[in-house]
């Protein structure tokens, strides 16, 4: 009279195919389980990342605000505070090129890594002409100028990061 569910008969399914469906859904609870707590792991991570990057946007801002004071200071100083402003001014774009490489890190570059180095490029030309044997560079002014115009290219790309 009575029948069970796991007995066959017409329009019931087997035992096995009961117990596929009972391992298939412990299946997918154990999946769901699992993909909530990844979620719950990454959150903070991502929320982090975003907090990394905010950081590095901010030191390269700085580093860009320090590089063109010294720059406009150079144009003031006399040969020998010319070199030591353009020792700090390098020191600047070398920090922002570390910082640079560390955001890759994360997956995103803030700044082009070429006109980085051809700003380092440029202050070791301005270096190297102050240099050559005492010799004086044959106009000044226009390095200044072309250094100051590179960092402040420099600069507003650095205050537009997001």
């Amino acid at each position: 009279m009575y029948r069970r569910y796991s007995q066959s008969g017409a329009g019931n399914m087997n035992l096995s195919q009961v117990n596929r469906n009972r391992i298939k859904n412990v299946l997918i609870l154990l999946l769901l389980v699992a993909l909530i707590v990844l979620l719950v792991i990454s959150l903070p991570l991502i929320r982090n990342q975003g907090e990394t990057r905010s950081l590095y946007i901010q030191k390269i801002q700085e580093e860009c605000d320090d590089a063109l004071r010294q720059a406009n200071v150079l144009s003031r100083t006399e040969a020998v505070a010319s070199s030591s402003e353009l020792i700090r001014i390098r020191c600047n774009i070398q920090s922002i090129r570390t910082i640079n490489t560390l955001s890759q890190a994360t997956g995103t570059q803030l700044l082009d890594d070429n006109a980085l180095v051809t700003l380092v490029n440029l202050v070791d030309r301005y270096q190297n002409g102050m240099n050559q044997g005492g010799q004086k560079i044959v106009n000044p002014a226009e390095y200044t100028t072309s250094l100051q115009n590179a960092l402040q290219e420099l600069h507003d790309t650095a205050g537009n990061l997001r």
